[in-house]
């Protein structure tokens, strides 16, 4: 009887580590997050940025580093490659916090060298409750300690995902590395689906005071100067990303606007105290925002206008500087608070 059961708890276990082998083995040889291999340039198939993401930081040969939520998933790191002379990595996390955008940047500066950060500060984020962000990164991919790794190998989620992987090669569903997490393409942009993605707010009988979002803000920039701070010699590029005019109609009913402007310019002016910082602003380029067929929502904006961005982030027309950024965001302020919203309706 002993003997009996114990050669059916040995039979068990040994069924047990077969099964744990088998899945080891199926995840190692399909590696969906590119842990131990580097994703195909041609072929891959992708679907889960805050995983696959630390494959690409690991892997690919980059001095530049993209960063931002999903405005910044529509740009080709080819064209940063191109108009910066550099070599681009791209790191997008959809409504991305920034603890999230820290440990990302850190594994980046711990496994390569990086010149340049060019990352998406969108308003939305900046006066965000940082409790309120998203810290979903899985801490044993982003890091160098290979003995970490029983939650990819022994993980019945990654199990599914590379048996996922292994059928979407199969049947040829697949994207070329530098297309990787773009979206425009299965989007269509124009002034119909942008406001018909926008849901206008009633207006509010009250307005926010001007230094509604300081505090958060603040804090927000905390994290950022510490990334100043800690990699002197990294050149960062933060960019204000084109909201289309529908953003400040919603501010406008919120009463939001002044507190917004009063957020944006203490940002600009903290970060432009730091010898490594730059900022583009192309909330300013009235142009863009005020043409709704470039926007699938009030927020994001198509390829052809990401692809003129990365152009005018190497150049200076959108350059916000000590002495330019008051007059600048003064200039949109008057243009979005004089603007005629109703007639967007209208028309």
């Amino acid at each position: 009887m002993r003997q009996g059961y114990r050669k059916w708890a040995l039979g068990l276990l040994a069924a047990l580590l077969a099964g744990l082998g088998l899945c080891a083995a199926i995840v190692v040889a399909v590696d969906p997050f590119f842990h131990y291999r580097a994703p195909s340039p041609e072929a891959e198939v992708w679907f889960e940025q805050r995983y696959q993401t630390a494959g690409l930081l690991r892997s690919q040969d980059y001095e530049t580093v993209l960063m931002g939520t999903s405005l910044a998933a529509n740009y080709r790191p080819l064209w940063f490659d191109a108009y910066f002379d550099t070599t681009t990595v791209k790191v997008t996390f959809p409504n991305g916090g920034f603890h999230e955008f820290t440990q990302a940047l850190d594994y980046a500066c711990e496994t390569h060298d990086v010149k340049r950060v060019i990352f998406g500060l969108d308003p939305n984020i900046l006066v965000r409750d940082p409790e309120e962000a998203p810290d979903q990164l899985p801490a044993y991919l982003y890091d160098t300690n290979p003995w970490n790794d029983s939650p990819y190998l022994l993980n019945k989620d990654v199990l599914v995902r590379a048996l996922y992987v292994a059928r979407e090669k199969a049947a040829g569903n697949t994207q070329a590395l530098q297309d990787a997490f773009v979206w425009d393409g299965n989007v269509f942009f124009s002034r119909e689906l942008a406001l018909a993605g926008y849901q206008r707010p009633e207006v509010e009988d009250t307005v926010l005071p001007d230094d509604a979002f300081l505090d958060i803000c603040a804090k927000n920039l905390d994290v950022v100067k510490g990334w100043l701070t800690k990699y002197p010699d990294t050149e960062f590029i933060f960019y204000y990303s084109p909201y289309s005019i529908l953003f400040w109609d919603k501010m406008a009913r919120q009463g939001q606007t002044d507190a917004m402007f009063t957020a944006l310019k203490y940002a600009t002016g903290e970060l432009l105290a730091y010898d490594n910082a730059k900022i583009q602003c192309f909330l300013t380029d009235t142009d863009t925002i005020t043409d709704l067929d470039n926007y699938a929502d009030h927020l994001h904006v198509a390829g052809r206008v990401t692809w003129r961005m990365s152009k005018a982030m190497a150049q200076t027309e959108y350059l916000l500087t000590p002495g330019n950024y008051n007059e600048k965001l003064d200039a949109l302020r008057e243009f979005v608070i004089n603007y005629d919203y109703d007639s967007i309706w209208e028309d």
